[in-house]
Protein backbone atom coordinates (compact mmCIF):
# COMPACT_ATOMS: atom_id res chain seq x y z
CA UNK A 1 0.00 0.00 0.00
CA UNK A 2 0.83 3.61 -0.47
CA UNK A 3 1.82 5.39 2.93
CA UNK A 4 2.50 8.98 3.72
CA UNK A 5 6.13 9.69 3.77
CA UNK A 6 6.20 12.77 6.57
CA UNK A 7 3.82 15.11 7.70
CA UNK A 8 1.14 15.16 10.38
CA UNK A 9 -0.97 12.74 11.62
CA UNK A 10 -3.45 13.98 13.71
CA UNK A 11 -3.90 11.46 16.23
CA UNK A 12 -0.10 11.65 17.58
CA UNK A 13 1.61 8.69 15.67
CA UNK A 14 3.70 9.17 12.70
CA UNK A 15 2.87 8.77 9.46
CA UNK A 16 5.05 6.59 8.57
CA UNK A 17 3.49 3.67 11.39
CA UNK A 18 0.45 4.07 9.00
CA UNK A 19 -0.71 0.40 8.75
CA UNK A 20 -4.19 -0.37 7.34
CA UNK A 21 -5.37 -4.14 5.74
CA UNK A 22 -7.00 -2.17 2.86
CA UNK A 23 -5.46 -0.95 -0.33
CA UNK A 24 -5.02 2.88 -0.52
CA UNK A 25 -6.85 4.55 -2.88
CA UNK A 26 -5.05 7.40 -4.50
CA UNK A 27 -7.07 10.12 -6.40
CA UNK A 28 -5.91 13.83 -8.55
CA UNK A 29 -8.01 16.22 -7.35
CA UNK A 30 -8.05 20.36 -7.10
CA UNK A 31 -8.05 21.81 -3.65
CA UNK A 32 -10.01 25.20 -3.20
CA UNK A 33 -13.40 25.97 -3.89
CA UNK A 34 -14.93 28.59 -5.97
CA UNK A 35 -17.31 31.51 -4.16
CA UNK A 36 -20.64 32.84 -5.17
CA UNK A 37 -18.31 35.19 -7.01
CA UNK A 38 -15.93 33.05 -8.85
CA UNK A 39 -13.01 33.92 -6.30
CA UNK A 40 -11.02 30.70 -5.10
CA UNK A 41 -11.19 30.28 -1.45
CA UNK A 42 -8.77 27.76 0.49
CA UNK A 43 -9.67 24.89 2.93
CA UNK A 44 -8.52 24.88 6.66
CA UNK A 45 -5.38 23.57 6.20
CA UNK A 46 -4.56 26.63 3.29
CA UNK A 47 -4.63 23.61 0.24
CA UNK A 48 -5.16 25.59 -3.05
CA UNK A 49 -4.52 24.20 -6.68
CA UNK A 50 -3.40 20.61 -7.70
CA UNK A 51 -3.31 18.06 -4.85
CA UNK A 52 -4.16 14.62 -4.34
CA UNK A 53 -6.12 12.35 -1.68
CA UNK A 54 -5.30 8.77 -0.39
CA UNK A 55 -8.52 7.05 1.07
CA UNK A 56 -7.65 3.31 3.19
CA UNK A 57 -10.05 1.22 5.40
CA UNK A 58 -8.67 3.85 8.59
CA UNK A 59 -6.91 6.66 7.42
CA UNK A 60 -7.54 10.06 4.57
CA UNK A 61 -4.90 11.82 3.65
CA UNK A 62 -4.45 15.44 1.57
CA UNK A 63 -1.29 15.99 -0.06
CA UNK A 64 -0.85 19.58 -2.00
CA UNK A 65 0.14 22.92 -1.75
CA UNK A 66 -1.02 25.31 1.20
CA UNK A 67 -2.08 29.11 -0.61
CA UNK A 68 0.55 32.00 -0.11
CA UNK A 69 -0.25 34.89 -1.54
CA UNK A 70 1.41 36.23 -4.79
CA UNK A 71 4.27 33.19 -4.75
CA UNK A 72 4.26 29.04 -5.26
CA UNK A 73 2.98 27.60 -1.68
CA UNK A 74 4.90 24.90 -0.21
CA UNK A 75 4.06 21.26 -0.26
CA UNK A 76 2.62 19.83 2.50
CA UNK A 77 0.32 16.72 3.61
CA UNK A 78 -2.18 15.89 6.42
CA UNK A 79 -3.38 12.74 7.41
CA UNK A 80 -6.80 11.78 9.55
CA UNK A 81 -8.03 9.16 11.38
CA UNK A 82 -11.29 8.40 9.19
CA UNK A 83 -13.11 8.42 12.26
CA UNK A 84 -12.27 12.00 12.53
CA UNK A 85 -13.69 12.26 8.86
CA UNK A 86 -17.37 13.66 8.70
CA UNK A 87 -20.94 15.38 7.17
CA UNK A 88 -19.15 14.27 3.57
CA UNK A 89 -21.24 16.30 1.12
CA UNK A 90 -21.03 16.28 -2.96
CA UNK A 91 -22.49 18.98 -5.61
CA UNK A 92 -21.19 17.85 -8.58
CA UNK A 93 -17.57 17.40 -9.19
CA UNK A 94 -16.92 19.39 -5.70
CA UNK A 95 -16.66 17.69 -2.57
CA UNK A 96 -16.10 18.52 1.30
CA UNK A 97 -15.64 17.20 4.29
CA UNK A 98 -15.00 18.17 8.44
CA UNK A 99 -12.81 17.22 10.55
CA UNK A 100 -12.90 16.83 14.19
CA UNK A 101 -9.33 17.59 15.90
CA UNK A 102 -9.25 16.98 19.61
CA UNK A 103 -8.42 20.16 21.28
CA UNK A 104 -9.04 21.90 17.90
CA UNK A 105 -12.08 23.71 16.44
CA UNK A 106 -13.59 21.70 13.62
CA UNK A 107 -11.65 22.01 10.37
CA UNK A 108 -13.19 21.35 6.47
CA UNK A 109 -11.03 20.62 3.48
CA UNK A 110 -13.17 20.74 -0.19
CA UNK A 111 -11.63 19.91 -3.74
CA UNK A 112 -12.84 19.07 -6.91
CA UNK A 113 -12.38 16.34 -8.85
CA UNK A 114 -11.82 15.14 -12.70
CA UNK A 115 -15.25 13.61 -13.16
CA UNK A 116 -18.51 13.55 -11.56
CA UNK A 117 -18.10 9.83 -11.83
CA UNK A 118 -14.69 9.97 -9.78
CA UNK A 119 -16.60 12.52 -7.12
CA UNK A 120 -19.36 9.71 -6.62
CA UNK A 121 -16.57 7.22 -6.19
CA UNK A 122 -14.77 9.55 -3.61
CA UNK A 123 -17.94 10.43 -1.77
CA UNK A 124 -18.42 6.31 -1.63
CA UNK A 125 -14.81 6.34 -0.04
CA UNK A 126 -14.84 8.79 2.67
CA UNK A 127 -16.37 7.67 6.16
CA UNK A 128 -20.43 8.36 5.75
CA UNK A 129 -21.03 9.71 9.36
CA UNK A 130 -23.04 12.99 9.86
CA UNK A 131 -23.57 14.92 13.00
CA UNK A 132 -27.05 15.61 13.74
CA UNK A 133 -26.23 19.53 12.90
CA UNK A 134 -24.89 19.19 9.46
CA UNK A 135 -27.93 16.77 8.79
CA UNK A 136 -30.25 19.52 9.59
CA UNK A 137 -28.20 22.03 7.67
CA UNK A 138 -27.73 19.90 4.89
CA UNK A 139 -32.14 19.04 4.53
CA UNK A 140 -32.28 22.91 4.72
CA UNK A 141 -30.18 23.69 2.04
CA UNK A 142 -31.55 20.91 -0.37
CA UNK A 143 -35.10 22.25 0.30
CA UNK A 144 -33.84 25.46 -0.24
CA UNK A 145 -32.61 24.63 -3.89
CA UNK A 146 -35.59 22.47 -4.68
CA UNK A 147 -37.93 25.65 -3.69
CA UNK A 148 -35.39 27.58 -5.89
CA UNK A 149 -35.22 25.39 -8.71
CA UNK A 150 -38.98 24.90 -9.24
CA UNK A 151 -39.68 28.50 -8.53
CA UNK A 152 -37.08 29.92 -10.52
CA UNK A 153 -35.01 27.60 -12.73
CA UNK A 154 -33.55 29.63 -15.13
CA UNK A 155 -31.97 33.13 -15.39
CA UNK A 156 -32.38 34.35 -19.28
CA UNK A 157 -31.95 38.05 -18.52
CA UNK A 158 -28.63 38.03 -17.36
CA UNK A 159 -27.11 36.58 -20.52
CA UNK A 160 -29.23 39.08 -22.87
CA UNK A 161 -27.27 41.22 -21.19
CA UNK A 162 -23.72 40.12 -21.19
CA UNK A 163 -24.89 39.46 -24.61
CA UNK A 164 -26.16 43.30 -25.40
CA UNK A 165 -22.63 44.60 -24.00
CA UNK A 166 -20.22 42.42 -26.07
CA UNK A 167 -22.89 43.45 -29.06
CA UNK A 168 -22.09 46.84 -28.36
CA UNK A 169 -18.28 46.57 -27.97
CA UNK A 170 -17.77 44.36 -31.26
CA UNK A 171 -19.68 47.16 -32.97
CA UNK A 172 -17.35 49.63 -31.34
CA UNK A 173 -14.53 47.95 -32.63
CA UNK A 174 -15.91 47.73 -36.05
CA UNK A 175 -16.62 51.35 -36.73
CA UNK A 176 -13.00 51.88 -35.06
CA UNK A 177 -12.69 52.49 -31.91
CA UNK A 178 -9.72 51.15 -30.30
CA UNK A 179 -9.56 47.10 -28.85
CA UNK A 180 -7.49 47.86 -26.02
CA UNK A 181 -7.67 51.07 -25.07
CA UNK A 182 -10.48 53.58 -26.92
CA UNK A 183 -9.80 56.98 -27.18
CA UNK A 184 -12.34 59.54 -24.74
CA UNK A 185 -13.90 61.00 -27.76
CA UNK A 186 -14.52 57.99 -29.99
CA UNK A 187 -16.07 56.31 -26.55
CA UNK A 188 -18.48 59.69 -26.50
CA UNK A 189 -19.92 58.73 -29.59
CA UNK A 190 -21.56 55.49 -28.49
CA UNK A 191 -23.39 57.57 -25.12
CA UNK A 192 -20.90 58.06 -22.62
CA UNK A 193 -21.60 60.05 -19.37
CA UNK A 194 -19.85 63.08 -20.03
CA UNK A 195 -21.28 65.68 -17.66
CA UNK A 196 -21.03 68.86 -20.10
CA UNK A 197 -23.29 66.84 -22.89
CA UNK A 198 -25.44 64.73 -20.49
CA UNK A 199 -26.14 67.91 -18.20
CA UNK A 200 -26.44 70.00 -21.48
CA UNK A 201 -29.59 67.98 -22.46
CA UNK A 202 -28.29 64.47 -23.86
CA UNK A 203 -29.75 62.79 -20.91
CA UNK A 204 -29.92 59.44 -22.37
CA UNK A 205 -26.46 58.79 -21.83
CA UNK A 206 -27.14 58.05 -18.58
CA UNK A 207 -28.44 54.62 -19.58
CA UNK A 208 -26.68 53.99 -22.79
CA UNK A 209 -23.75 54.45 -20.86
CA UNK A 210 -24.23 50.99 -18.67
CA UNK A 211 -23.40 49.32 -22.59
CA UNK A 212 -20.29 50.75 -23.44
CA UNK A 213 -16.76 49.73 -22.45
CA UNK A 214 -13.48 51.36 -22.22
CA UNK A 215 -11.61 48.31 -24.11
CA UNK A 216 -11.49 44.22 -23.45
CA UNK A 217 -10.09 44.53 -20.36
CA UNK A 218 -12.96 46.66 -19.16
CA UNK A 219 -15.63 44.97 -20.51
CA UNK A 220 -14.34 41.32 -19.92
CA UNK A 221 -14.22 41.86 -15.76
CA UNK A 222 -17.38 43.33 -15.70
CA UNK A 223 -19.35 40.70 -17.87
CA UNK A 224 -17.21 37.90 -15.45
CA UNK A 225 -18.93 39.86 -12.53
CA UNK A 226 -21.95 40.27 -14.14
CA UNK A 227 -22.24 36.11 -14.99
CA UNK A 228 -21.30 35.48 -11.45
CA UNK A 229 -23.37 37.03 -9.46
CA UNK A 230 -26.26 38.06 -11.82
CA UNK A 231 -27.68 34.05 -12.33
CA UNK A 232 -28.26 33.52 -8.80
CA UNK A 233 -29.39 37.33 -8.22
CA UNK A 234 -32.02 36.92 -11.08
CA UNK A 235 -33.24 33.51 -10.00
CA UNK A 236 -33.52 35.04 -5.95
CA UNK A 237 -35.16 38.14 -7.28
CA UNK A 238 -36.86 36.90 -10.55
CA UNK A 239 -35.73 38.25 -13.98
CA UNK A 240 -38.74 41.17 -14.38
CA UNK A 241 -37.86 42.65 -10.71
CA UNK A 242 -33.74 41.47 -11.54
CA UNK A 243 -34.03 44.06 -15.02
CA UNK A 244 -35.57 46.47 -13.24
CA UNK A 245 -32.91 46.24 -10.04
CA UNK A 246 -30.83 46.25 -12.90
CA UNK A 247 -31.43 49.00 -15.13
CA UNK A 248 -32.46 51.47 -11.94
CA UNK A 249 -29.20 50.77 -9.94
CA UNK A 250 -27.30 51.64 -13.10
CA UNK A 251 -29.08 55.11 -13.63
CA UNK A 252 -28.78 56.22 -10.10
CA UNK A 253 -24.94 55.32 -10.54
CA UNK A 254 -24.91 57.26 -13.41
CA UNK A 255 -26.39 60.53 -11.82
CA UNK A 256 -24.36 59.67 -8.57
CA UNK A 257 -20.92 59.60 -11.24
CA UNK A 258 -21.89 63.13 -12.59
CA UNK A 259 -22.62 64.61 -9.19
CA UNK A 260 -18.95 63.46 -7.75
CA UNK A 261 -17.09 64.30 -10.72
CA UNK A 262 -18.81 66.11 -13.89
CA UNK A 263 -15.42 66.44 -16.02
CA UNK A 264 -15.24 62.67 -15.89
CA UNK A 265 -15.97 60.69 -19.24
CA UNK A 266 -17.49 57.46 -17.86
CA UNK A 267 -19.03 54.69 -19.04
CA UNK A 268 -19.67 50.94 -17.90
CA UNK A 269 -21.45 48.09 -16.47
CA UNK A 270 -20.04 48.33 -13.19
CA UNK A 271 -22.32 51.04 -11.39
CA UNK A 272 -25.48 48.26 -12.43
CA UNK A 273 -23.32 45.38 -11.44
CA UNK A 274 -22.70 47.14 -7.89
CA UNK A 275 -26.51 47.39 -7.79
CA UNK A 276 -27.24 43.90 -8.48
CA UNK A 277 -24.88 43.03 -5.52
CA UNK A 278 -26.02 45.62 -3.19
CA UNK A 279 -29.49 43.59 -3.86
CA UNK A 280 -28.28 40.40 -3.45
CA UNK A 281 -26.50 40.92 -0.28
CA UNK A 282 -30.06 42.93 0.57
CA UNK A 283 -31.75 39.58 0.09
CA UNK A 284 -30.10 37.24 1.35
CA UNK A 285 -29.58 39.16 4.94
CA UNK A 286 -33.44 39.80 5.43
CA UNK A 287 -34.37 36.98 7.42
CA UNK A 288 -38.04 37.28 6.27
CA UNK A 289 -36.44 35.47 2.50
CA UNK A 290 -35.72 32.65 4.80
CA UNK A 291 -32.18 31.67 3.49
CA UNK A 292 -30.52 29.01 4.94
CA UNK A 293 -27.40 30.09 6.67
CA UNK A 294 -25.09 28.19 4.75
CA UNK A 295 -26.18 30.26 1.71
CA UNK A 296 -26.21 33.56 3.35
CA UNK A 297 -23.24 33.52 5.22
CA UNK A 298 -21.12 32.30 1.99
CA UNK A 299 -22.84 35.07 -0.19
CA UNK A 300 -22.50 37.76 2.44
CA UNK A 301 -19.14 37.17 3.19
CA UNK A 302 -18.26 37.22 -0.57
CA UNK A 303 -20.25 40.17 -1.60
CA UNK A 304 -18.86 42.44 1.63
CA UNK A 305 -15.05 41.19 0.03
CA UNK A 306 -15.97 41.89 -3.41
CA UNK A 307 -17.04 45.35 -2.96
CA UNK A 308 -14.51 46.31 -0.45
CA UNK A 309 -11.78 45.39 -2.72
CA UNK A 310 -12.91 46.77 -5.64
CA UNK A 311 -13.64 50.09 -3.77
CA UNK A 312 -10.70 50.21 -2.17
CA UNK A 313 -8.80 49.27 -6.35
CA UNK A 314 -10.84 52.06 -7.16
CA UNK A 315 -9.56 54.70 -4.57
CA UNK A 316 -6.00 53.50 -4.68
CA UNK A 317 -5.85 53.82 -8.69
CA UNK A 318 -6.85 56.87 -11.21
CA UNK A 319 -9.18 56.31 -13.67
CA UNK A 320 -12.01 54.31 -11.68
CA UNK A 321 -15.34 55.68 -11.16
CA UNK A 322 -15.44 54.78 -7.60
CA UNK A 323 -18.71 57.52 -7.17
CA UNK A 324 -21.03 54.75 -9.62
CA UNK A 325 -19.54 51.87 -7.21
CA UNK A 326 -20.85 53.23 -4.38
CA UNK A 327 -23.81 54.83 -5.96
CA UNK A 328 -25.10 51.37 -7.25
CA UNK A 329 -24.44 49.62 -4.33
CA UNK A 330 -26.33 51.41 -1.84
CA UNK A 331 -29.36 52.08 -4.52
CA UNK A 332 -29.13 48.25 -4.86
CA UNK A 333 -29.54 47.63 -1.32
CA UNK A 334 -32.42 50.01 -0.90
CA UNK A 335 -34.23 49.00 -3.44
CA UNK A 336 -32.97 45.28 -2.81
CA UNK A 337 -34.87 45.23 0.11
CA UNK A 338 -37.91 46.58 -1.48
CA UNK A 339 -37.97 44.03 -4.13
CA UNK A 340 -37.22 41.12 -2.64
CA UNK A 341 -40.15 38.04 -2.19
CA UNK A 342 -39.81 35.08 0.19
CA UNK A 343 -39.05 31.84 -1.93
CA UNK A 344 -42.40 30.54 -1.57
CA UNK A 345 -45.25 29.83 -3.71
CA UNK A 346 -47.63 31.95 -1.51
CA UNK A 347 -45.09 34.90 -2.30
CA UNK A 348 -44.40 34.15 -5.32
CA UNK A 349 -47.65 33.79 -6.57
CA UNK A 350 -48.57 37.44 -5.51
CA UNK A 351 -48.54 40.11 -7.59
CA UNK A 352 -46.45 42.34 -5.10
CA UNK A 353 -47.76 45.09 -6.48
CA UNK A 354 -47.66 47.41 -3.71
CA UNK A 355 -43.95 47.28 -2.65
CA UNK A 356 -42.93 47.01 -6.84
CA UNK A 357 -44.82 50.57 -7.12
CA UNK A 358 -42.71 51.38 -3.77
CA UNK A 359 -39.12 49.98 -5.30
CA UNK A 360 -40.26 52.34 -7.99
CA UNK A 361 -41.44 55.48 -6.34
CA UNK A 362 -38.34 55.32 -4.26
CA UNK A 363 -36.12 55.29 -7.25
CA UNK A 364 -38.00 58.38 -8.49
CA UNK A 365 -37.53 60.11 -5.77
CA UNK A 366 -34.16 59.31 -5.45
CA UNK A 367 -33.10 60.33 -9.26
CA UNK A 368 -34.98 63.51 -8.84
CA UNK A 369 -33.30 64.62 -5.87
CA UNK A 370 -29.54 63.77 -7.83
CA UNK A 371 -31.47 65.13 -10.81
CA UNK A 372 -31.68 68.51 -9.38
CA UNK A 373 -28.02 69.86 -8.90
CA UNK A 374 -27.45 68.17 -12.06
CA UNK A 375 -30.23 70.31 -14.11
CA UNK A 376 -29.31 73.20 -11.81
CA UNK A 377 -25.64 73.60 -11.35
CA UNK A 378 -23.87 76.57 -9.45
CA UNK A 379 -22.18 78.91 -11.97
CA UNK A 380 -18.82 77.76 -11.21
CA UNK A 381 -19.95 74.12 -11.95
CA UNK A 382 -21.85 75.72 -15.12
CA UNK A 383 -18.64 77.36 -16.31
CA UNK A 384 -16.28 73.82 -15.83
CA UNK A 385 -19.15 72.27 -17.94
CA UNK A 386 -19.05 75.13 -20.72
CA UNK A 387 -14.73 74.81 -21.09
CA UNK A 388 -15.07 70.59 -20.71
CA UNK A 389 -17.59 70.96 -23.58
CA UNK A 390 -15.06 73.57 -25.55
CA UNK A 391 -12.30 71.34 -25.03
CA UNK A 392 -13.97 68.40 -27.21
CA UNK A 393 -14.11 69.79 -30.32
CA UNK A 394 -10.69 72.00 -29.28
CA UNK A 395 -8.61 69.30 -30.87
CA UNK A 396 -10.47 68.76 -34.40
CA UNK A 397 -11.15 73.06 -34.48
CA UNK A 398 -7.54 73.78 -34.05
CA UNK A 399 -6.02 71.01 -36.42
CA UNK A 400 -8.53 73.37 -39.77
CA UNK A 401 -6.51 75.84 -38.24
CA UNK A 402 -3.74 74.87 -38.76
CA UNK A 403 -4.58 73.22 -41.78
CA UNK A 404 -5.77 76.55 -43.34
CA UNK A 405 -2.84 78.34 -42.33
CA UNK A 406 -0.21 75.63 -43.72
CA UNK A 407 -1.97 76.10 -46.96
CA UNK A 408 -1.77 79.71 -46.93
CA UNK A 409 2.27 79.14 -46.48
CA UNK A 410 2.14 76.68 -48.79
CA UNK A 411 0.62 79.29 -51.23
CA UNK A 412 3.27 81.83 -50.72
CA UNK A 413 5.32 80.07 -51.53
CA UNK A 414 4.26 79.41 -54.97
CA UNK A 415 4.08 83.11 -55.75
CA UNK A 416 0.78 84.03 -54.82
CA UNK A 417 -0.31 87.89 -54.68
CA UNK A 418 -0.49 89.85 -52.15
CA UNK A 419 -4.19 90.78 -52.86
CA UNK A 420 -5.09 86.84 -52.42
CA UNK A 421 -2.71 86.50 -49.78
CA UNK A 422 -4.45 89.29 -47.65
CA UNK A 423 -7.93 87.98 -48.64
CA UNK A 424 -7.35 84.20 -47.94
CA UNK A 425 -5.78 85.15 -44.31
CA UNK A 426 -9.11 87.71 -43.87
CA UNK A 427 -11.33 84.79 -44.41
CA UNK A 428 -9.73 81.48 -43.74
CA UNK A 429 -7.54 81.92 -41.51
CA UNK A 430 -8.51 84.82 -38.82
CA UNK A 431 -11.61 83.97 -38.47
CA UNK A 432 -10.98 80.50 -37.44
CA UNK A 433 -8.42 81.61 -34.63
CA UNK A 434 -10.80 83.87 -33.40
CA UNK A 435 -13.19 81.99 -33.14
CA UNK A 436 -11.49 79.42 -31.18
CA UNK A 437 -9.87 82.11 -28.95
CA UNK A 438 -13.54 83.42 -28.30
CA UNK A 439 -14.91 80.04 -27.38
CA UNK A 440 -11.65 79.11 -25.10
CA UNK A 441 -12.49 82.84 -23.09
CA UNK A 442 -16.30 82.57 -22.74
CA UNK A 443 -16.43 80.05 -19.60
CA UNK A 444 -15.81 82.48 -16.86
CA UNK A 445 -13.69 80.04 -14.77
CA UNK A 446 -12.63 80.69 -11.10
CA UNK A 447 -9.83 81.57 -10.31
CA UNK A 448 -9.15 77.97 -7.85
CA UNK A 449 -10.64 76.00 -10.64
CA UNK A 450 -8.71 72.99 -11.81
CA UNK A 451 -9.09 73.77 -15.27
CA UNK A 452 -7.88 77.35 -14.73
CA UNK A 453 -4.51 76.84 -15.81
CA UNK A 454 -5.26 74.97 -18.58
CA UNK A 455 -7.75 78.00 -20.13
CA UNK A 456 -5.23 80.28 -19.17
CA UNK A 457 -2.51 78.57 -21.33
CA UNK A 458 -4.66 78.29 -23.99
CA UNK A 459 -5.95 82.04 -23.77
CA UNK A 460 -1.76 82.38 -24.62
CA UNK A 461 -1.29 80.14 -26.90
CA UNK A 462 -4.59 81.63 -29.31
CA UNK A 463 -3.46 84.87 -28.30
CA UNK A 464 -0.28 84.74 -29.64
CA UNK A 465 -1.26 82.56 -33.20
CA UNK A 466 -3.89 85.67 -33.33
CA UNK A 467 -1.71 88.33 -32.91
CA UNK A 468 0.88 86.30 -34.95
CA UNK A 469 -1.46 86.16 -37.77
CA UNK A 470 -2.30 90.01 -38.19
CA UNK A 471 1.01 91.07 -38.02
CA UNK A 472 2.34 88.61 -40.67
CA UNK A 473 -0.75 90.35 -42.49
CA UNK A 474 -0.08 93.82 -42.24
CA UNK A 475 3.58 93.26 -43.10
CA UNK A 476 2.79 91.50 -46.19
CA UNK A 477 0.39 94.69 -46.84
CA UNK A 478 2.90 97.76 -46.24
CA UNK A 479 6.15 95.50 -46.97
CA UNK A 480 7.43 95.96 -43.47
CA UNK A 481 10.39 93.73 -41.98
CA UNK A 482 9.82 95.03 -38.30
CA UNK A 483 6.52 93.56 -38.42
CA UNK A 484 7.63 90.26 -40.09
CA UNK A 485 10.14 90.28 -37.11
CA UNK A 486 7.69 90.73 -34.50
CA UNK A 487 5.09 88.17 -36.10
CA UNK A 488 7.75 85.53 -35.38
CA UNK A 489 8.57 86.48 -31.96
CA UNK A 490 4.62 86.06 -31.60
CA UNK A 491 4.95 82.59 -33.17
CA UNK A 492 7.33 81.30 -30.68
CA UNK A 493 5.34 82.51 -27.91
CA UNK A 494 2.70 80.57 -28.84
CA UNK A 495 5.05 77.94 -29.51
CA UNK A 496 6.32 77.79 -25.98
CA UNK A 497 2.42 78.37 -24.86
CA UNK A 498 1.65 75.05 -26.25
CA UNK A 499 4.45 73.08 -24.92
CA UNK A 500 2.49 74.14 -21.71
CA UNK A 501 -0.62 73.29 -22.52
CA UNK A 502 1.00 69.87 -23.52
CA UNK A 503 2.28 69.37 -19.53
CA UNK A 504 -1.10 70.46 -18.47
CA UNK A 505 -2.48 68.02 -19.92
CA UNK A 506 0.31 65.05 -19.13
CA UNK A 507 -0.39 66.06 -15.75
CA UNK A 508 -4.34 66.20 -15.67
Amino acid sequence: MNTVDSGQLHDGVSARDVVSGEPARTYKVRFGRTTGLGAARADSFSFMGRGAIEIDGRWVRIYGRRHRSFRLGEKDQHAFASANVVNVCRSGRVICFGVRLPGEPNKFVWFRAGTADQARQIQADLPQEQTPEFTGSQTELMEFHQRLDRLSPVAPVTPLLVAANVLVFVAMCISGVGFFKPEGAAVLGWGSNFGPLTMGGEWWRLFTAMFVHFGVIHIAFNMWALLQIGRIAERLFGSMRFLLLYVLAGLIASMTSLLWNPEVNSAGASGAIFGILGGLLAFVLNPRNDVPRAVMVEHRNSTLVFAAYSLFYGFAHTGIDNAAHLGGLLSGICMGALLARPLTDEARSSDGSVRLLASISAAIIVMGLLAWPLIHPSPSVAAEQQFQLVLTDFGAKESQAVDASNQLSAKVRQGMSTLDYLRTMDERVLPKWDALFREVNAPDLPEDSRAYPLQQALLRYLGSRCKQFRLLARAARYDNKNLADAARAEQQNGDAAAEEIKKLGDSR
